[in-house]
């Protein structure tokens, strides 16, 4: 027994000695209860406030260090056709699906390739020109993981035209603007096409609103007109409506503020003009220039479509007139990087394994400024005979032939042909 609960039984037990003095061991007995009580409440006092302060210290933790972010797992690829006609251009959306069940779309940083550029082109932002019959599969990465979307090109005859389509819908525009429509022609066999060049176009009232023969609306009065595209006696309608009061552009921007291509690789910019009244559009009539002056990096025509010429770094300067004559600008930054002129895979082959066996294929890619990588995508014509990995290991599987191809960029060097054999016993 320590001083300190020595004295409290002294002290409880003087004051019960005090107050029964004929019962001293009665007194001593209540003394040492009383003691017992205080000590027993003192610990579990003490017990309650250690559960608090480890309750707090754990939710202080959980507040500081926020849960990791979510990895992107899958990326799905789409297009409002998956069968064209050669000379039409779609853009394509590339949708990620991420570790914690979300899914967003997917813009800057994504890489974009065709298997085959002679078929179908698709440039740094997606927009996919179908050049001639054939098929091509196109591709979207971003941090290793890749989507995938199969696309037909069609013979320009053939399905006969089912229906006319002009986008968009309806619009609103400003006296003295103007307004790209789009014509498309869907086919009985399910592809579409572009028909801006081929189809009639015409405006039921040309003093609101004129159009040319390509699909160039401009606002001419206040009032609402129809703008009409026919072909093979089918129409398709778009109307427009002309304010009476026009907004003032206040500011002016580009999409995207930043662009990567290739050498040889196109993307069409955008100006968004910003209102007084605190809408913003894209605008038709913006004047588009390379700067610096001159440079060789890069050229962008009267429509804000850029093209990358040579490796380096410019930007492009959209440029329109503001209110009281101040001329308002924007600009993207545009970085151009060396293009994948070939591939070589080794061995060259064929190569022939046994079931269960492997082979490791290397590729070389050899880049428009000389210099050289290994990054590429393989694939195997047959996977259940002969399967690769992203590293080039080839695994045999069952018995056949399979040809393994390395691709980047759209560019595919030369396939390895893999014999599957048993070998006799």
């Amino acid at each position: 027994m320590n001083r300190e609960l020595r004295r409290q039984l002294l002290d409880e037990a003087a004051g019960r000695v005090a107050e029964h003095p004929a019962d001293l061991a009665t007194a001593v007995g209540s003394g040492m209860a009383t003691v017992r009580r205080k000590v027993v409440l003192g610990s579990v006092i003490a017990v309650a406030v250690a559960l608090a302060l480890t309750a707090a210290f754990v939710a202080w933790r959980l507040a500081i260090i926020p849960p990791p972010p979510p990895t992107l797992e899958s990326i799905a690829v789409t297009s409002v056709s998956q069968s064209l006609r050669p000379e039409v251009t779609i853009p394509l959306t590339a949708t990620g699906r991420y570790s914690d069940g979300s899914a967003r779309r997917l813009g800057e940083g994504v890489e974009w390739a065709s298997s085959n550029p002679a078929v179908a082109t698709v440039n740094g932002a997606g927009i996919v020109t179908a050049v001639a019959a054939g098929t091509a599969e196109l591709t979207a990465t971003l941090t290793g993981v890749s989507g995938r979307l199969a696309l037909t090109v069609l013979d320009k005859g053939g399905p006969k035209l089912a229906g006319v389509h002009v986008s968009p819908e309806t619009a609103t525009m400003d006296q003295g603007g103007i307004l790209q429509l789009l014509a498309e022609g869907s086919y009985s066999d399910g592809s579409r096409g572009n028909l801006n060049a081929s189809a009639l176009w015409s405006s039921g009232n040309p003093g609101i609103v004129t159009v040319d023969g390509a699909g160039l609306a401009t606002a001419v009065a206040p009032g609402t007109a129809t703008i009409t595209a026919s072909q093979d006696g089918l129409q398709g309608t778009s109307v427009i409506t002309v304010r009476t009061t026009p907004k003032t552009v206040t500011a002016l921007s580009v999409t995207p503020a930043k662009l990567t291509l290739k050498e040889g690789q196109t993307a069409r910019l955008e100006a968004i003009a910003s209102y007084s009244d605190g809408s913003s559009a894209a605008v038709g009539n913006a004047t588009w220039e390379i700067s610096p002056a001159g440079s060789t990096v890069a050229e962008v025509d009267l429509t804000g479509l850029v093209t990358a010429r040579g490796i380096g770094n410019a930007a492009v300067v959209a440029s329109l007139p503001g209110a009281d004559g101040q001329l308002l600008t924007g600009r993207a930054d545009v970085a151009v990087a060396p293009s994948v002129k070939g591939i070589e895979v080794s061995p060259v082959g064929p190569v022939q394994l046994e079931p269960g066996k492997t082979v490791q294929l290397r590729a070389v890619v050899f880049y428009s400024d000389g210099t050289t990588g290994s990054t590429v995508d393989w694939a195997s014509s047959r996977p259940l005979i002969a399967a690769v990995d992203g590293s080039g290991l080839v695994s045999a599987v069952a018995r056949g032939d399979a040809e393994i191809t390395a691709t980047a960029d759209g560019v595919t060097g030369n396939a390895v042909t893999i014999w599957v054999r048993v070998s006799p016993d």
